[in-house]
């Protein structure tokens, strides 16, 4: 991590010209391009239909536990006071934009000014990052609580006073527990990354890990154990975390080249069809009939353990195409296509051809420090491991590029300090010669 520097002149006006622009660019995005209230089919009709559940009063059900409940209850709060939609869009966007917020804030204390205002400008332009604000789906209110997350884990790793690091911890924690309400894709990667941060404060002599975990576990359980109460209570008191949608995704991704699923509950007369994006992109058409619910986690993990114990091979190819799933998709869903050009299509050449590669070349070239758990190491450990955990979630659960989108933020900003550090050579040390993190006093 570095210190803070003043911007330069430039960088003001580039930085502002981002604010300015991006904020521009979403806003027409959203009321001209892409309102919400035009594309409400498939997921999102049963979120908005969630929504509208809960302004009627009505009480929730089994089929309720299928997704944790922050999105549904984010539309009903607001429209509750505007039913048109408006007051969604507006969030919408101050959400898209406070994700911005987070992606320059993180590269900022990771790697200084001109790797921030780098990223900041990828980020202005990167499509995928607020397609989803134009849709009532989860993705964009997760994004932007997943990134401050990290935000709140790094100040509380560079906090002065232990009892700073525990606040800072108590709020990333509340912060990662509010992501895991709306998407819990968060938790593998929140567990690598507090398991990494932890290691490497040991590995430095650090007072204050306890402190660290204390707070940020505190902070988690309190969003955590009323999600799981509500789950497991819904599910008739099968214990789920946070929604038992991730049983159902577990076998779906795990079931051979299967298309669309569906699970018929006959004493509830309650039928579910799903079906990945990733599958009908590689061409599978078989169909699925399950006669159990989708929300019936023993079920489908019984079902789950004994297409694996059949075909152990099949379960582990399917876990490395699960995997593949998340960065080699065509496009991403819903799909962004606009006067019959597929703009997913290429975000996500640009993302496979130029982020990732650039990201990946930063990673090799600092995997040395990286692996002796250095001082300067920690940049890209906290940047690292949450892809790191979304590879581990969509190994045992499932696939798509959708699901990767929200962490695009991370590897933009790897990315920017590669394409600096080939064109500074003095760049590519940047983090060696830093002082010492003021966080966490050394052990006497």
């Amino acid at each position: 991590m570095v210190t803070h520097k003043p911007l330069s002149r430039l960088q003001g006006g580039i930085v502002w010209s981002c604010w300015l622009g991006g904020g521009l660019l979403r806003l027409i995005y959203l009321l001209a391009i892409h309102p919400p209230q035009q594309h409400v089919y498939s997921d999102m009709e049963g979120y908005l239909q969630r929504a509208r559940s809960l302004l009627e009063g009505r009480a929730e059900g089994i089929a309720d536990s299928l997704y944790p409940p922050g999105a549904s209850r984010l539309f009903a709060a607001l429209l509750q006071f505007d039913g048109d939609g408006g007051l969604v869009i507006i969030a919408q966007w101050l959400l898209s934009l406070a994700t911005m917020a987070g992606v320059w804030t993180l590269a900022r204390r990771l790697y200084g000014n001109s790797v921030a205002v780098l990223s900041l400008v990828a980020v202005t332009l990167y499509l995928p990052l607020f397609h989803y604000a134009g849709l009532f789906l989860a993705e964009n209110p997760f994004c932007c609580a997943l990134v401050w997350a990290w935000v709140l884990l790094m100040r509380a790793i560079d906090a002065p006073q232990p009892a700073a690091t525990a606040l800072w911890a108590l709020a990333a924690g509340l912060v990662a527990g509010m992501a895991a309400a709306f998407k819990a894709t968060i938790l593998l990667p929140l567990a690598l990354t507090g398991f990494i941060a932890l290691l490497w404060l040991w590995r430095q002599g650090r007072r204050g890990a306890l402190t660290l975990a204390f707070g940020a576990s505190l902070g988690l359980a309190t969003v955590l154990l009323p999600l799981a109460e509500r789950c497991t209570r819904l599910a008739d008191n099968h214990f789920c975390l946070v929604s038992t949608n991730t049983a159902m995704n577990a076998l779906m991704g795990h079931a051979g080249q299967k298309a669309a699923f569906r699970w018929f509950d006959a004493p509830r007369n309650i039928t579910y069809s799903f079906q990945s994006p990733s599958a009908s992109l590689r061409g599978y058409t078989e169909p699925v009939e399950l006669a159990f619910g989708a929300y019936d986690v023993p079920a489908n993990l019984a079902e789950l353990e004994r297409r694996v114990a059949a075909d152990p091979q099949m379960a582990l190819e399917a876990s490395l195409r699960n995997v593949a799933d998340l960065f080699v998709g065509h496009s991403f869903w819903p799909f962004p296509v606009y006067r019959q050009f597929d703009w997913g299509h290429a975000f996500q050449r640009l993302y496979q051809w130029v982020l990732l590669p650039l990201a990946l070349l930063w990673l090799v070239w600092r995997a040395p420090r990286m692996l002796r758990l250095k001082p300067d190491s920690l940049s890209e450990w906290l940047l690292l491991t949450p892809m790191l955990g979304l590879v581990a979630t969509a190994f045992i659960s499932l696939g798509e590029v959708r699901f990767r989108i929200p962490f695009d933020g991370f590897v933009i900003i790897l990315a920017a300090q590669a394409l600096l550090a080939i064109i500074d050579h003095r760049q590519r040390r940047v983090g060696i010669t830093a002082p010492p993190l003021p966080v966490l006093p050394h052990q006497r």
